[in-house]
């Protein structure tokens, strides 16, 4: 199987996994923010961003480091996992007595206090799992990884059916996660033991030193963590519960569009750690492709839900979320240019230089920090969402600039040729969008995808090249 023929199959493996994952996550999503409420959502959300940032301490960029690693020696499999185990069970630890100290000082009401208990012990699980999952990328078998998503979506939604049919709040919905992280974290143990390598702890002086070679990753993860979530920490504290739950609905729905660029890392990223230290020139080939394909998604995506947000927000959450529309309307274009930027950060991790991506990103997080810190104030999770899309695109130039010093640039013709036919048939799209959008949404999205693709095909905006890469994945599907 040929590099092309492993990236197509992993992608689609994960591509079918990850769709289903969303599809039955929409549901407990949608389910779940409808029953609490926006100021009980608030809660869940914040929830959620607090402890997100402190999980990473308890990775520092290990798993990164053996999907690297185990990739290029597939040998060290049973050394790697078995030292991280060990070292993540003490971060385990430590990261729950520092949850537990800093909320205790802090003036949050009960029931954050133990929502935040909670879900920083499911947060704590996942991390484990997440090592597992390493293997299975690092191998190049995605499929169970796959199977896992879907387990944790199946899962979560019966849990929320649970919950809604016996009347259950807002410690029952956290305690979901809990459970569901404690099963899928068996399910990964029996498929490392049966397929891969014997999970067991143990912790050898002489792999500390990999900590230190893992901290680029961790850094960066931890930047990246922050990021995400720090506008939703600071709409709580600076704002409250109703404004976290209005922005949270917006933010996590361009979220799971991000699951397209995040599968195509997960099959890439091996694959390009293997051609650095092989063929170069290949890997500068894959990283072009890479970039033009998310612009294809990206662009037309950002124009239709600009349009559509009315129509998405209220079907799916109902009129006490109007004021979410504002907030998708902007954040979309935020997710474009994290779609455009996909494709240098797994190249910059690929050919280790992940201290370059995490500079980037405390960039981004100063900047992030600092509007949010003048803005929130005055318009509120408006101001959160116009700050995310000025943060990406400055992290976008400054990783543009980067790759080229570093002499990994973008193919001339992609940006003279390519890149003004997708906006000339995205802007074709959203001016049929605009006249019917009064249209059933799902007729329209249909029609208007079809009608991107044509047009794009007509201008030739798609080459040869392109449909003979898409019908190999779609073989693989």
């Amino acid at each position: 199987m040929n590099t092309i023929q492993k990236i197509a199959k992993n992608t689609g493996v994960l591509f079918l996994s990850q769709l289903l994952s969303y599809l039955i996550g929409f549901f407990y999503y949608l389910f779940a923010a409808r029953y609490l409420g926006v100021a009980n959502f608030g809660i869940l959300s914040f929830a959620f961003a607090f402890t997100g940032i402190f999980s990473i301490i308890m990775d520092l960029g290990l798993n990164s480091l053996m999907v690297r690693d185990i990739a290029r020696n597939t040998s060290l499999a049973n050394e790697y996992l078995g030292n991280i185990i060990g070292i993540k069970i003490i971060l385990g630890v430590i990261t729950f007595l520092i949850i537990v100290l800093i909320v205790n000082l802090l003036n949050y009401s009960q029931t954050t206090i133990q929502v935040i208990y909670i879900i920083s012990l499911s947060i704590i699980l996942t991390t484990f799992c997440n090592s597992f999952v390493s293997i299975f990328q690092a191998h190049e078998k995605m499929e169970y990884q796959g199977i896992g998503l879907i387990l944790n979506s199946f899962l979560l939604l019966g849990g929320t059916f649970l919950a809604i049919y016996n009347g259950l709040g807002i410690i029952a919905f956290s305690t979901i996660y809990l459970i569901a992280s404690i099963i899928l974290l068996v399910y990964y143990i029996v498929i490392s033991t049966t397929k891969f390598t014997k999970p067991r702890i143990t912790i050898d002086l002489n792999f500390l030193p990999k900590i230190k070679e893992a901290l680029p990753f961790g850094f960066s993860s931890l930047f990246v963590t922050i990021y995400v979530y720090i506008d939703s920490i600071m709409l709580y504290s600076m704002v409250g519960n109703e404004a976290i739950g209005l922005y949270s609905v917006a933010y996590r729905l361009i979220m799971v569009l991000l699951f397209l660029p995040g599968v195509i890392n997960n099959a890439i990223f091996p694959v390009m750690s293997k051609l650095y230290v092989s063929n170069k020139n290949s890997l500068n080939m894959v990283m072009n492709r890479y970039f033009k394909l998310m612009l294809l998604l990206g662009i037309p995506m950002g124009v239709g839900i600009t349009i559509l947000a009315n129509q998405i927000i209220i079907l799916m959450f109902g009129v006490a979320y109007s004021g979410s529309v504002i907030a998708l309307q902007i954040l979309i274009w935020a997710t474009v240019f994290t779609f455009a930027n996909a494709a240098f950060v797994k190249l910059f991790e690929s050919i280790n230089r992940q201290f370059t991506i995490t500079k980037i990103t405390i960039i981004g997080v100063l900047v992030n920090v600092s509007l949010n810190l003048i803005l929130i104030p005055i318009f509120s999770y408006v101001a959160a969402s116009i700050n995310t899309v000025i943060t990406e695109l400055i992290v976008l130039t400054i990783v543009f600039i980067t790759a080229k010093r570093s002499g990994y640039d973008i193919n001339r013709e992609i940006i003279r040729n390519d890149i003004p036919k997708i906006i000339a048939a995205s802007l074709i799209m959203g001016i049929f969008l605009w006249i019917f959008k009064d249209l059933n949404l799902l007729i329209l999205i249909l029609a208007s995808a079809s009608l991107y693709l044509l047009t794009l095909y007509y201008m030739k905006g798609i080459t040869d090249e392109d449909i003979k890469i898409i019908k190999s994945i779609r073989g693989k599907i």
